[in-house]
C-alpha cells in the first residue's frame, strides 16, 4: 500500500519508522535507497540509541529524529537541512546531465533516455518510429586551429541553438562539435519523407554562415541517420548505425545525409580485412603507376598524362583504385600512399627527361583527406627537392567536393603548393558545386569535363548542352578545357568543333605502365580532330 503511494506522488522527503525489528527496517531502507536514490530518508523512532543510527547511516540513511525528545525545532532543523541538501543534489545531478557549454543533456543522459525510449518500442513494436540523427561540421578541427577555440565554442553554442529549433525531440551533444538526436515519429508517418525533410532543414540551417571575429564563416555539415525499429532497437547498434552513416556521407560530398544501409556493415567488413593488406603493400612498395595519354585535339599530340595508381598485389593480381581507395581514405592510409605518387611521378618524371622526351603537365590526383594533413605542403617540398621534380610539369587534380569541401582550408594549401610551382587542374567538372569567383581568385589552370557528360554527347541533346556550356565557361575564365573519357571518332569531333583543347580516353589508349606510356610517347598515335573527320 505504502509503495504503491509512493510511486504515484511527487515528494522531496522520506521518513522511515524503525519500530520494526533491526533486520526489517535495514531491509526497508536499503530498498527505498535503491528506489529513491536522491531522496533524503529520515529515520524516527522513540528509542534510537546510537548504534542504530550508526548502523543505519552505514545503510545510507540522510538523518534521524528520536520522537521521546522532539521539538518544533529539532523538526524544523531537519526539514530545513534536508530539503536543502535534496536541492543541491537535485542541481549537481542535473549538471551532471547536462553539457557545460552548450547547456544540453550530455552523452550518459541521452544514453539513458534513448535506452529507455527503446525499451519502451520494442514492448510496442507499432506504436512508432524513431529516427536517430547524428550531425558534425566538416573542417571544424581547421578551424579551431585557425581561429582559436573559444571561436569554436561560439559556433557550437550557435549550432546547438539551431538544432534545438529544428528537432523538438531528445537532443545532445556529443563533443567538439558532434551533436546526436532522436526524433519520435507516429507508425501512421511516411518515416522517410519525414527524415529527408528535417535532414534538409539541418543542412539549410547549419550551412548559413557563422560570425567570427567580424567574419562570416561557412562551415558544411554531414548528416547520419539509423532508423527504429527497421535498423536495430539496440542503443549501441544504432548508435553506430547513425555514425557510418554520417562518415558515408562524408566521404559522399559536402554538405550531405545519409540514411544506414544493412550493406555498409559489409563494406566495413571489408575496410577492416583490407586495411592491413594496404600497410604492408606500403612497405613492400607494391603500388604502380600507370600513365593514361592527354592528348591535344587539334595535333594529336601528347602532350602529357595522368597518373593512376596501381596495387600489383602478390596474390590477387592488379587492382584497381575502386577497390582500396575508399579504405585508403578512411583509415588515412590515403595521405603516405600519396606521398608516394608524388614521389613516383617526380622520378618518372626524370626518367623521360633522361630519354630525351618532353611532357607539359603530368597530373596525379589530390584527395581533400590529403589536405587535412598539416604537413602536406612541407612533406611535398621536401619531395620536390630530394628528387629534384621540375614543378612546372607536376599537377595536382582536385575534385569539386574536395576543392569546396573546407573553402578556406583547401584554399590556403593550393595556393602554398602554387608558390612551389605547381599546377592545378579541377576534375569531374560539371558534376558538383562550383563557386565560380573561387575559380577566378584560385590558380586552377584547367577544367577537366567529367566523363558522364562526354559520354553521352552523340546520344543526348541534354548532354551536348552541357558540354558546350562547360567549355564555354572554361574559356571565359581563362582555363584550359580538357574532356575526359573520349572514346568515339564522333565525341572527338564534337569536343574539336566547339573548342576543347585537350582529351584523355581510350580512343587514344588506355592507362599504361610507364614503359608503355614512354613508347606511346616516341611513336604517338596518329588520331587527330582532322583525321578523325576524314575517316
Amino acid at each position: 500500500m505504502a509503495t504503491e503511494l509512493l510511486e504515484q506522488t511527487d515528494f522531496n522527503l522520506l521518513f522511515l519508522h524503525t519500530c520494526f525489528t533491526d533486520t526489517n527496517a535495514l531491509s526497508e531502507l536499503h530498498y527505498l535507497r535503491q528506489q529513491y536514490p536522491l531522496i533524503p530518508i529520515i529515520l524516527f523512532d522513540d528509542n534510537l540509541n546510537y548504534e542504530r543510527i550508526d548502523t543505519s547511516m552505514l545503510w545510507r540513511a540522510n538523518d534521524f529524529i528520536c520522537t521521546s525528545e522532539i521539538t518544533a525545532d529539532t523538526v524544523e532543523r531537519v526539514l530545513r537541512y534536508n530539503l536543502r541538501v535534496h536541492q543541491y543534489h537535485n542541481e549537481i545531478e542535473r549538471l551532471y546531465q547536462l553539457d557545460p557549454l552548450t547547456g544540453m543533456i550530455n552523452r550518459q543522459q541521452f544514453y539513458k533516455e534513448l535506452s529507455e525510449q527503446l525499451s519502451h518500442l520494442r514492448r510496442k513494436a507499432s506504436a512508432s518510429h524513431l529516427a536517430l540523427i547524428t550531425v558534425d561540421l566538416d573542417g571544424f578541427r581547421r578551424f579551431n586551429n585557425i581561429n582559436g577555440y573559444a571561436a569554436g565554442d561560439m559556433v557550437v553554442k550557435e549550432m546547438s541553438k539551431r538544432l534545438a529549433i529544428l528537432a523538438p525531440g531528445l537532443i545532445s551533444r556529443l563533443g567538439n562539435d558532434e551533436f546526436i538526436m532522436l526524433l519520435d515519429f507516429p507508425a501512421s508517418a511516411n518515416l522517410l519523407q519525414q527524415v529527408t525533410l528535417i535532414c534538409n532543414q539541418i543542412l539549410h540551417s547549419l550551412t548559413e554562415p557563422y560570425n567570427s571575429h567580424e567574419l562570416e564563416v561557412i562551415l558544411p555539415c554531414s548528416i547520419g541517420v539509423a532508423l527504429a525499429p527497421e535498423h536495430s532497437c539496440e542503443t549501441d547498434t544504432l548508435i553506430n548505425q547513425a555514425t557510418h552513416a554520417r562518415i558515408k556521407a562524408k566521404e559522399k560530398s559536402n554538405c550531405s545525409y545519409v540514411i544506414f544501409d544493412q550493406a555498409f556493415q559489409q563494406a566495413n567488413k571489408s575496410h577492416i580485412a583490407l586495411e592491413p593488406e594496404l600497410i604492408s603493400a606500403i612497405r613492400r612498395n607494391e603500388f604502380e603507376l600507370f600513365y593514361q595519354p592527354r592528348v591535344d585535339i587539334l595535333s594529336g599530340k601528347i602532350i602529357g598524362a595522368e597518373g593512376l595508381i596501381r596495387w600489383r598485389h602478390p596474390q590477387k593480381g592488379l587492382i584497381y583504385p575502386d577497390a582500396f581507395i575508399p579504405t585508403a581514405e578512411r583509415t588515412g592510409l590515403i595521405v603516405p600512399i600519396g606521398y608516394w605518387v608524388i614521389q613516383q611521378a617526380g622520378e618518372d618524371i626524370q626518367r623521360l627527361q633522361r630519354s630525351g622526351l618532353e611532357i607539359q603537365r603530368l597530373s596525379i590526383n589530390l584527395s581533400f583527406r590529403q589536405f587535412q594533413d598539416s604537413y602536406l605542403c612541407r612533406t611535398i617540398q621536401r619531395l620536390i627537392e630530394k628528387y629534384a621534380i621540375n614543378t612546372s610539369i607536376l599537377e595536382f587534380e582536385l575534385t569539386e567536393s574536395a576543392l569546396f569541401n573546407n573553402e578556406l582550408h583547401v584554399q590556403e594549401g593550393i595556393e602554398e603548393l602554387h608558390k612551389l610551382g605547381i599546377n592545378f587542374s579541377l576534375d569531374d567538372f560539371g558534376t558538383g558545386y562550383s563557386s565560380f569567383s573561387l575559380l577566378q581568385k584560385l590558380p586552377i589552370s584547367s577544367l577537366k569535363i567529367d566523363r558522364s557528360f562526354v559520354s553521352g554527347v552523340n546520344s543526348s541533346s541534354d548532354d551536348r548542352e552541357i558540354v558546350k556550356a562547360l567549355i564555354r565557361l572554361a574559356h571565359s575564365l581563362n582555363k584550359e578545357v580538357i574532356a575526359e573519357g573520349v572514346e568515339t571518332l564522333q565525341q572527338l569531333n564534337f569536343l574539336a568543333s566547339y573548342g576543347c583543347h585537350q582529351a584523355q580516353g581510350y580512343l587514344y589508349s588506355k592507362p599504361v605502365p610507364f614503359e608503355e606510356f614512354k613508347y606511346l610517347l616516341e611513336n604517338g598515335h596518329g588520331i587527330t580532330a582532322a583525321s578523325a573527320a576524314n575517316r
